[in-house]
């Protein structure tokens, strides 16, 4: 694996003065001292560290003399020390940022020493891997790999969209806000976030390979898996690695091929809205978004994709909650949903634009109902 950006290859001057059968002395003569040319001074190297060789040359070299290397960094370390070459070991990186340090290289009787400056990215995210596999329009299966197998770890999952609507962009921050959770839940039923951490169900902390599925996902929706070593003590926790993620997007169901026609009236703020169903005797719902509304698309524009998925997320959201305080997926469906044609009357402003929205919708299993039918549109 090359682990050095922009290696610059040793120049034909350097490698014909290397060469050059320079007459060796037996000791320094203070009107010609010995002076050494490298390669390079200035080195850019990933977090995943290595090897690196540089070479040199020595005009006036000292008889049996070699160059002595120091750096003022533990993770620069010297290697092999050639005729020609100086090869250094750099560390993997351990820092959340971007380190310097450099190496000092001295010879005896050289006036002033050398320095080479190393540049070196923050630690490699690569403590994780993930493989995810089975995924439908409402689960997916993830394989947590860790390269440390004994290493305690977080496994989980989360919707892109929290991301979003905090703001956190900083892994540690996301970690703290979740470990802050769980400390609360933790106080509620009398025990240390340590013993929630261990009887949680589904388990969400792990030790080497780990896989979960992931059901009751959101149609149409991205989720972020990931991970990160931790430690837990009573209620504290330690980070032993950064938070590491993957993007996995879960696909929106097969759609049905069902069509609505619909008619509207409007008089003096009263509409009616009357919708009559094609290929399809199930339930439908009727959105219905004013002109500033984020689902509101304008006459004459497509419905993108984006636009598709947020009247689907809406629909999901509003009976997944429902459902969250206490009504099943069907009770949800009757009191808010239509069954073959059906006409309603409603009050709307009379000084506003208004998108209709029909689609299909369908429970399966007593699960969150979701569209699943392409939106037939009305503008009113």
């Amino acid at each position: 694996m090359q682990i050095i950006k922009n290696f610059i290859v040793a120049s034909i001057g350097l490698v014909a003065l290397s060469l050059a059968g320079c007459e060796v002395a037996e000791k320094v003569d203070p009107s010609n001292p010995p002076t050494m040319q490298l390669d390079r001074d200035n080195i850019s190297v990933t977090g995943e560290g290595g090897d690196i060789a540089i070479l040199y040359s020595v005009t006036n070299p000292i008889s049996g003399e070699m160059p002595e290397v120091k750096a003022n960094v533990e993770w620069i370390t010297p290697g092999e020390i050639t005729a020609y070459k100086i090869v250094l070991h750099i560390a993997e990186s351990d820092s959340s940022e971007e380190r310097t340090g450099f190496a000092t290289i001295s010879y005896r009787g050289m006036e002033k020493p050398l320095r080479v400056y190393i540049t070196q990215d923050k630690r490699p995210l690569n403590d994780f891997k993930f493989s995810v596999s089975d995924i439908t329009y409402k689960s997916c299966k993830v394989k947590y790999s860790p390269r440390d197998q004994k290493r305690p770890y977080m496994a989980n999952i989360i919707d892109t969209e929290y991301f979003k609507q905090t703001g956190i962009t900083d892994g540690a921050v996301f970690v703290a806000n979740e470990m802050e959770s769980y400390l609360s839940l933790a106080q509620r039923h009398n025990m240390t976030l340590e013993e929630l951490m261990q009887n949680v169900s589904p388990q969400l902390i792990y030790s080497g390979e780990a896989e979960r599925e992931f059901v009751g996902m959101q149609p149409g929706s991205t989720y972020t898996i990931y991970s990160y070593g931790v430690e837990f003590n009573g209620n504290n926790y330690t980070m032993t690695t950064p938070l590491h993620t993957s993007i996995v997007d879960i696909p929106m169901p097969p759609m049905y091929n069902a069509t609505f026609d619909v008619s509207t009236t409007f008089n003096n703020g009263s509409a009616t809205i009357s919708v009559t169903p094609n290929n399809w005797d199930g339930y439908y719902a009727i959105q219905i978004a004013p002109e500033d509304n984020l689902l509101y698309v304008p006459p004459g524009e497509n419905l993108n994709d984006y636009a598709i998925k947020s009247i689907a997320s809406n629909f999901y959201t509003n009976a997944r909650n429902a459902m969250k305080s206490g009504y099943s997926a069907e009770q949800y469906l009757k009191a808010n949903c239509y069954m073959g044609y059906r006409s309603i009357n409603m009050q709307l402003s009379s000084d506003k634009k208004y998108m209709i929205i029909v689609f299909a919708v369908e429970s399966q299993d007593g699960e969150v109902p979701v569209m699943r039918s392409m939106p037939s549109i009305k503008y009113l």
